[in-house]
């Protein structure tokens, strides 16, 4: 008799638990008719049928007043951190979800665990759900700042989030391992990525030039960075590059390694409101000796978003000058609208292997302007379309930003211009010309001027193209979102993000004075409301542009553009361009997708290649010896991940592909969640709604 009691009252309390429940349904959940019965077969009213009706057209005949709007379960999460991974003290777990009951991948709303054992490397957590289809969750590491509010470190970024059926509330749950899930599936494995800025800034300070210390007596030395607060509440990592070591690190008791010529890279984090002070010791490399040096950095030294210190370097004991540290620094500070990026997905590491090598337009179908020309206008809509009827798979353009911060696209630096007015004088030769910079004019100023260009040692005059009667999709400078708007979402994209870069000689390639983390921050946010849920990697020269994209999101990936050892581009003064190997280094510390280095870096050893994509690393290669299609196929058989080339239409793979390859409609549902994961969209652009599972009710 007691057992049948208590199972009636299980009953009613699920019933009456999926009742209250149904408000966590997309759903428009009607009113309950008053004569609602528990123990009748009226359960749902004639509306709330019809709803399930338009999820579930396969099985109408099969949806009754006998069935449920969700299944209520309680699951247990268990999770243990991976061998060597150790959590700071300030270091939580939490696992968020796209249900309601975990916070629907809100990083604020996830749910904290509990630590198991004293190591704090065992977790639990039990919670009551009440679903009527799959449940998606990812594992989280957070820390809290001073005003309470939580803060990503580490988070699970596999492409598939792990999940859990509906028909699991009668199995036992398992223990998962932080980091590893679906190792055998395409873009699962042990994947954890660094969290994106939101409450917090990162300063980096480098040590990337081929000397940065002038202090006599040692070539070799242990740099050790120490904050100069009561309060610690800022974290300092370093990276030593070195093949497949490269990745920052909490910094050790004794120290880096430095020496001339090597790449130490120092990282900071510390919340928006905090500016510390900071010394960095130098001693020998024997750890017995004391210290040789101390340089001291102020808040104050740090200003705007980039910046070279010259620091005295002060003896420990005598405090007496003893040398000079030139150290350059940057400063990322988080985007705007952080908060309203979420834990759906992240792109920065998806790429899988097992995609053919893709065809890539080089500024649609190539450069324009120079020697090589080509039928379209370089950096125009209309170039970009072309490398769509070529049967092209993605198409690489050139954007930078005008004084008043619109995006557009155009690949050089600046042009030759002249006066517009009537009563100038014609231009004849190059002579009665100005060479102005697209950050120096605003948005009307660059639509307004004259356009001239140095073609085959030739003067030729471009601004029909520009202020005169030319189509949208052949003028000159067109806006980024423009671009985003005309090209199709199956057309692949990498946006080149132009910066000068200082060479090694010295010289700076041009001016720059806008501010770094603007200018960043203007093209991702053009990027999320225009151009998201379609394949588009951001890449550089500028390898710290490459970080700052890289901290700010986690919707769009990013890659080294770099020259590497050619013999027609003069090298940089950055250590981190100098050669392929130092790229996959640098690809490796800051988690980018990967590089695209010139064809030139393997013209003697092919195979090289190797080293990135053992790295599981993108490799595309660029440059004009591309054109030559027994070289492109002798690198498709090397799989490397693309080729970057001009004249797609004329050597490229209209005449034996069908179709460009992310024209697939799984694809384009794949990276329809950039949108999702950006904050732009609340679903998936092209995804199928999903089904309900149908319940009958218990008996």
């Amino acid at each position: 008799m007691y057992r049948v009691l208590k199972s009636i009252s299980i009953l009613c309390k699920l019933a009456l638990f999926c009742t209250a429940a149904a408000t966590f349904h997309t759903f428009p959940a009607a009113a309950p008719p008053a004569n609602l019965l528990m123990n009748g077969s009226s359960v749902f009213s004639a509306a709330q049928l019809q709803a399930f009706q338009v999820f579930d057209d396969e099985q109408a005949s099969q949806i009754t007043a006998r069935s449920y709007l969700c299944v209520p379960f309680f699951r247990v999460f268990n999770v243990q951190l991976p061998a060597g991974y150790q959590l700071a003290p300030d270091e939580a777990v939490a696992v968020s979800g796209d249900h309601q009951a975990l916070g629907a991948w809100s990083i604020a709303k996830a749910l904290p665990l509990r630590a198991q054992n004293k190591q704090r490397s065992q977790w639990y957590l039990r919670q009551w759900i009440c679903a009527s289809r799959r449940v998606y969750y990812r594992y989280l590491v957070y820390a809290l700042s001073a005003d309470g509010e939580r803060v990503l470190r580490r988070w699970e970024a596999q492409q598939v989030p792990r999940m859990l059926q509906t028909y699991e509330i009668y199995r036992a749950p398992g223990t998962d391992t932080f980091g590893e899930a679906y190792p055998r599936a395409v873009g699962g494995g042990q994947r954890l990525e660094r969290g994106w800025l939101q409450r917090e800034y990162a300063i980096e300070l480098k040590f990337i030039w081929p000397q940065h210390l002038q202090l006599s007596g040692e070539s070799r030395w242990r740099l050790k960075l120490k904050l100069l607060s009561l309060i610690d509440n800022t974290r300092i990592e370093v990276a030593r590059y070195a093949y497949n070591r490269s990745a920052f690190r909490p910094q050790s008791r004794q120290g880096v390694r430095y020496s001339d010529g090597a790449v130490v890279v120092f990282r900071l984090s510390q919340p928006l409101d905090v500016a510390n002070a900071f010394r960095l010791t130098i001693h020998a490399l024997e750890r017995a000796q004391p210290a040789l040096g101390e340089v001291y950095i102020l808040p104050d030294q740090l200003r705007g978003s980039r910046g070279i210190l010259q620091l005295a370097v002060q003896h420990a004991a005598s405090q007496q000058v003893i040398g000079q540290l030139t150290l350059p620094y940057l400063v990322v500070r988080p985007l705007a609208r952080a908060d309203a990026i979420n834990l759906c997905t992240s792109f920065q590491r998806y790429w899988p292997n097992n995609w053919p090598t893709l065809d890539v337009g080089n500024r649609g179908l190539g450069t324009s302007y120079h020697q090589s020309s080509t039928a379209l206008v370089e950096n125009t809509i209309a170039s970009l379309l072309a490398v769509v009827r070529a049967k092209g798979d993605m198409v690489q353009l050139d954007v930078q930003l005008t004084r008043d911060y619109v995006p557009v696209v155009w690949r050089g630096f600046g042009f030759y211009t002249a006066s517009s007015e009537d009563a100038a004088p014609p231009v004849v030769d190059r002579f009665g010309l100005r060479y102005v910079l697209i950050r120096q004019l605003s948005y009307a100023e660059l639509k307004a001027s004259r356009v001239f260009m140095l073609k085959r040692w030739s003067l030729q005059e471009y601004t029909h193209l520009n202020v005169r009667n030319a189509s949208q999709l052949q003028r000159l400078f067109p806006r980024l979102s423009e671009v985003y708007e005309a090209l199709p979402r199956s057309l692949g994209l990498i946006v080149e993000i132009k910066w000068p870069q200082l060479m090694a000689t010295g010289v700076l390639e041009s001016t720059q004075t806008l501010n770094k983390n603007v200018y960043v921050d203007r093209i991702v946010e053009t990027t999320a409301a225009y151009g998201c849920g379609r394949p588009l990697i951001f890449a550089s020269f500028d390898a710290d542009i490459c970080s700052m994209v890289r901290l700010k999101q986690t919707a769009f990936p990013v890659m080294l553009l770099t020259t590497g050892r050619t013999q027609i581009w003069d090298a940089y003064m950055d250590l981190r361009t100098h050669s392929f190997l130092q790229a996959i280094n640098f690809a490796e510390s800051a988690e980018l997708l990967g590089t695209a280095p010139h064809v030139q870096n393997f013209q003697h050893d092919q195979q090289l290649v190797d080293l990135g994509l053992d790295m599981l690393q993108v490799v595309f290669l660029w440059g004009g010896d591309l054109r030559n299609v027994q070289l492109l196929e002798q690198f498709r058989a090397y799989d490397v991940t693309g080729l970057i080339y001009d004249h797609i239409e004329r050597v490229g793979p209209a005449e034996w592909k069908r179709a460009p390859f992310f024209e697939a409609p799984q694809l384009l549902e794949v990276f329809g969640r950039q949108c999702v994961a950006i904050g732009n969209s609340t679903t998936v652009l092209g995804a199928k709604p999903t089904k309900p599972t149908i319940w009958p009710k218990m008996r």
